[in-house]
């Protein structure tokens, strides 16, 4: 019977094998952690833009509640009457209200709901004096004025404001400042005040023409937030008043064809509380 012989490993290639082992382990293991690494600041980066883009979603977002908010205004514009308003020219006061006279209106406004709105405005329309020399340039006459509308209002979006109100996912956020339309309707009084003058070398003498017809409104305008607090508005309007007894400034009503910018700064104490938090929250 023949017996097979055994071989052992030298003793210096035991502990070379376990060395190499070992090295090839921990770079393995720092491999993975490393890769995992990277993963953990990518994931990072996207949740960080993620936030990001729901901050800037919550704040735009913030920017459509109206509700319970209020606005200040700056009105100007000028009112263009049709020639049906038109009557013989006022010997009296020598004014004509229908010549392209510009308007001026400061207003208030609260919002009812995120799309509707009530409001006061009022202004002033100067009629600039017209002064003409009579009989030979012995004495002077003419006059002048100011019509000071008063008016109470209400602005409802057309649409139900899906314009520039809805906003219902975060991708969607560029669309969340595109101009609204709204139809607005009004009535109030237009104080008319006139005076007629009269001068010589010797005297002065001067009349006076009040009158005060109820004026009315009804028309549509467009809306455009600029920014969080301001906002612009242009509105096209007919306005109809009653008719002037006896007819004065050369024109039988004070109604005819409206057109007007307004600027406007909006505000609300829970607006910017609310901002606030939204902010802590990311």
């Amino acid at each position: 019977m023949k017996i097979g012989k055994s071989y052992r490993l030298p003793a210096i290639k035991l502990p070379a094998t376990g060395a190499f082992c070992c090295i090839i382990t921990l770079f393995t293991v720092r491999l993975c952690a490393q890769n995992r690494d990277d993963t953990d600041k990518e994931w990072e980066v996207v949740k960080y833009e993620r936030y990001v883009k729901a901050l800037k979603f919550s704040m735009d977002s913030l920017k459509l509640i109206y509700r319970h908010r209020w606005s200040v205004g700056f009105s100007f514009g000028g009112l263009y009457m049709p020639g049906a308003t038109s009557t013989e020219k006022d010997y009296n006061t020598r004014v004509n209200m229908r010549e392209k006279h510009s308007f001026y209106m400061l207003s208030f406004e609260y919002y009812l709901t995120d799309i509707s709105r009530v409001g006061v405005e009022a202004g002033w329309q100067m009629l600039p004096m017209k002064i003409e020399p009579r009989a030979g340039g012995t004495y002077i006459d003419g006059g002048g004025g100011i019509n000071i509308p008063v008016f109470v209002y209400l602005k409802r979006d057309i649409f139900g404001g899906v314009l520039n109100r809805t906003v219902m996912k975060p991708e969607n956020r560029g669309s969340v400042n595109r101009p609204s339309f709204f139809a607005v309707a009004a009535a109030g009084l237009t104080f008319t005040n006139l005076v007629k003058i009269q001068a010589g070398r010797q005297e002065l003498r001067t009349s006076q023409y009040r009158q005060v017809p109820f004026t009315s409104k009804l028309g549509i305008g467009m809306f455009q937030r600029i920014g969080g607090v301001v906002g612009v508005e242009l509105i096209a309007a007919y306005q109809l008043s009653s008719n002037y007894s006896p007819s004065i400034g050369s024109v039988s009503a004070y109604s005819g064809f409206n057109l007007s910018t307004r600027l406007s700064l909006i505000g609300g104490g829970g607006f910017g509380k609310m901002k606030k938090r939204i902010g802590e929250m990311y």
